[in-house]
């Protein structure tokens, strides 16, 4: 059998960028077809419901990529990469159109009017909204997602730190250990569901979604292992037929659009509804991951549509489309006149995505790239490489 190609020797993947993309837009499509009521209408509209798997997406990208760097220095025998310099890039990442957006929100949104006090404006500066009872801001509201996902940044640092514990390298305690935090968070989700909505947030905190993290970190792990070992993972197998697993991706997709799965609408799931939407959506995460950080990244109709230009670039502005396709979606519904569940999903679909495309365009030229100049300045500059200092420490 030939060996692995080693994805782990590169450090960058850009075909993750289109999936990126694709959350992104299934989030926007999400929206727009519940405010339009388009969810309650057949196979479609379960469908488009079921589009919220968009975060799934997100948050199994972010474990591989933001995890994999630790896990590979370890396993390699290198220091841990700075902390400091890992959260200020994070920060430049998210943080400044993050507040533009909360800025217009509670501005220029007519439905927050004499609603934002000054603990308003703290706790959603702050990314801390989640963490109190009562709605978000209208405009804000899918940012829950990226309250739970900066949780995740704060925590990975010390995650690996436990799950490296001594800078030893071992994929079997990696694994181990990353699946015993799963099967919690889903103990979390079953938990969450039985508690009213009115209580809190619960349901929507870091704990219930770790599993989708846990999924990124667990591929990255095994691609790191391939790459010491230079053998040939059964995920490499799979890998090469990538029209495949996208195939059984959207056919675990398809089960998670069955009731199997829970309500359409906001209403309460019961515990197992929750716990069965959460484990199919990371499947299907997965697999359709998996063939873009494993195999050839040359072969297959998949991975050459994921590196085109046009994929990739939705990609860039992809952070651009989810802060600020709300604030678009809900000036479309003014535009129209329309009060929300009436109808004209198509129009209202299309119009948002149309100015939110340009807008999150605007935003990646004049706020996203701008400030990633400063990544590596001042205090916060990446730390020049040094020869290695501790042999690897890895065992299965």
């Amino acid at each position: 059998m030939n060996a692995p190609s080693q994805p782990s020797a590169r450090h960058y993947y850009p075909g993750l960028n289109a999936l990126r993309g694709v959350g992104a837009l299934m989030v926007l499509s999400t929206h727009s077809a519940f405010n339009t009521g388009r969810i309650i209408d057949g196979w479609t509209g379960a469908m488009l419901a079921r589009f919220d798997f968009g975060v799934a997406i997100f948050f199994v990208l972010s474990g591989f990529l933001l995890g994999r760097p630790f896990l590979m220095r370890a396993a390699s025998g290198r220091v841990a990469p700075s902390t400091g310099h890992y959260l200020w890039k994070r920060a430049l990442r998210i943080l400044p159109l993050y507040w533009f957006t909360v800025l217009v929100v509670a501005t220029s949104e007519p439905l927050n009017e004499g609603l934002f006090s000054t603990s308003d404006w703290l706790r959603n500066i702050t990314l801390t909204q989640l963490y109190r009872p009562g709605l978000l801001p209208f405009g804000l509201t899918q940012m829950w997602s990226l309250v739970t996902e900066v949780a995740f940044y704060l925590v990975l640092p010390l995650l690996c730190w436990l799950l490296l514990w001594r800078r030893s390298f071992s994929e079997t305690r990696i694994l181990l250990t990353l699946g015993v935090l799963s099967v919690a968070g889903l103990v979390w989700m079953a938990w969450a569901a039985t508690v009213p909505g009115a209580e809190g947030h619960f349901a929507q905190w870091l704990p219930g979604y770790f599993g989708w993290f846990a999924v990124g970190m667990g591929l990255a792990t095994v691609s790191v292992a391939d790459s010491m070992k230079a053998r040939s993972h059964i995920l490499h197998r799979l890998a090469e037929d990538p029209g495949g697993c996208w195939v059984a991706a959207v056919l675990v997709f398809a089960v998670a659009c069955t009731p199997i799965a829970g309500p359409r609408t906001l209403d309460t799931s019961d515990p197992w509804e929750a716990v069965i939407k959460s484990t199919l959506y990371a499947v299907a995460a997965g697999l359709l991951v998996l063939p873009l950080v494993f195999g050839d990244e040359h072969k297959g109709w998949v991975r050459r549509v994921c590196n085109h230009r046009i994929p990739y670039f939705l990609g860039e502005i992809s952070f651009g489309v989810f802060c600020l396709h709300m604030v678009i979606l809900n000036a479309v519904f003014r535009g129209l006149d329309l009060d929300p569940f009436e109808g004209r999903f198509t129009d209202v679909f299309m119009l948002t995505l149309l100015l939110t495309l340009v807008a999150a365009t605007a935003a990646y030229y004049l706020v996203e790239r701008p400030m990633l100049r400063f990544k590596d300045s001042g205090p916060f500059a990446k730390a020049p490489k040094t020869a290695t200092t501790k042999a690897p420490n890895t065992s299965s």
